[in-house]
């Protein structure tokens, strides 16, 4: 009994050790809103809050052209409570598939 009760306080240990030393996965914790114009040129934004203060994010737009060819842009890093923004193409024909938010590792 003694060493059952030995054996798991030597691991419960080392869990907790593990544990405090694995780093913490921040990236994406927090409130995000996407929206997309109305009008051409089309643009992506994001915007979000309750993120950690180290942590950045940008927003991630998937543009489509008239043929169905798609591609991503990428808004520039920012912080938490700021606005990133995309924009596909100057072509008013070039839409916008999806908005999205990518963090920072």
């Amino acid at each position: 009994m003694k060493r059952t009760f030995s054996v798991l306080s030597i691991t419960a240990a080392v869990l907790a050790t593990a544990g405090a030393m694995a780093p913490t996965a921040s990236a994406g914790v927090g409130n995000c809103k996407t929206w997309t114009s109305n009008s051409a040129p089309y643009t992506g934004s994001a915007y979000c809050s309750e993120i950690a203060s180290a942590d950045k994010f940008r927003v991630k737009v998937t543009c489509v052209d008239p043929r169905g060819s798609t591609w991503v842009v990428y808004g520039p890093w920012v912080k938490n409570t700021k606005t990133s923004t995309a924009k596909c193409s100057d072509n008013p024909n070039v839409g916008i598939l999806k908005t999205g938010v990518s963090f920072s590792a």
